[in-house]
């Protein structure tokens, strides 16, 4: 629906702010309240349209009795002055609008309801937090046994031996969260080698995640902090009873993030991937 569609968006509500909760108390001997916290409420999205043109209604009246259908949850996707962003929605009801006959243009109303209120980024990021370097170029030659002798520009291709890359031993990185607020991740352990105990943190916010279980070589630990969605799994079994029960759900901040992984044993034996989708107040 928009511009350049068979349907005309006449009127759209809800994009670019939810409602907002204040849970506030009372304080003897205090005047006014004292706020204790807020909440964004679900968002609603109502929209108004109308099909461009009048040919085939019936075949119009059916596609759109098939399009809205409760029993599936939906993908909105906006775009506004050259921004785009979608979220997951239920439909709360709709219907055409009354037309004087069949010549008339097909025209309805639909409201929708996000449960989650934020809109999510069209790209989802990653990043390898214990990547290797690539040093191979090409051309590029390998032989048994040094060669020498060769011209000036063949040099260092032709060795007995070298190194293709090299592992970043830094436990540390700088993860940026461009959304509006915070948002959860998913990071993924994969062991290539025994690994005891793995640990996540965000040095920024000062909280951490650490499983107590031992990883043996290709088995894949899940964390996942998104909201609605947590949850810890090894190689696909919830094991999230082996938690460090000092940990608290890792999100990451606005802006900058500095995470850190380690392990009681095998530190160097893992790789680390975290995969996040920033959340935005409003399109």
């Amino acid at each position: 629906m928009g511009p350049g569609e068979e349907i005309d968006i006449v009127k759209v509500t809800g994009l670019e702010s939810s409602d907002i909760t204040r849970e506030t108390a009372d304080i003897a001997m205090l005047d006014g309240q004292t706020m204790t916290g807020k909440k964004i409420a679900s968002r609603p999205v109502h929209i108004e349209a109308k099909y461009r043109y009048a040919n085939d209604n019936a075949a119009k009246r059916m596609e759109c009795i098939r399009f809205f259908n409760p029993k599936f949850t939906g993908d909105i996707e906006v775009t506004v002055m050259g921004t785009t962003r979608h979220a997951s929605y239920e439909l709360e009801g709709w219907s055409f609008n009354e037309i004087k006959g069949m010549d008339n243009n097909l025209s309805f109303v639909a409201d929708l309801t996000l449960d989650d209120p934020y809109w999510y980024g069209m790209d989802d990021f990653g990043k390898n937090l214990a990547q290797k370097n690539g040093l191979t170029v090409f051309p590029w030659r390998v032989t048994a046994a040094k060669v020498t002798g060769l011209a000036e520009q063949y040099r260092g291709l032709a060795l007995g031996g070298m190194t293709m890359s090299y592992k970043l031993l830094g436990t540390e990185t700088i993860i940026e969260n461009d959304g509006d607020v915070e948002c959860g991740f998913k990071a993924v352990f994969t062991a290539r080698n025994e690994v005891q105990n793995p640990k996540i943190e965000n040095i920024t916010t000062g909280t951490f995640m650490q499983v107590y279980t031992t990883l043996a070589q290709g088995d894949e630990l899940v964390i996942s902090t998104t909201d609605r969605k947590q949850s810890i799994t090894l190689n696909g079994v919830n094991i999230y009873q082996r938690i460090n029960r000092q940990s608290s759900p890792i999100l990451l901040a606005v802006g900058g993030n500095l995470i850190r992984y380690s392990a009681d044993v095998g530190q160097t034996n893992m790789d680390i991937n975290l995969y996040y989708t920033p959340r935005y107040l409003g399109v």
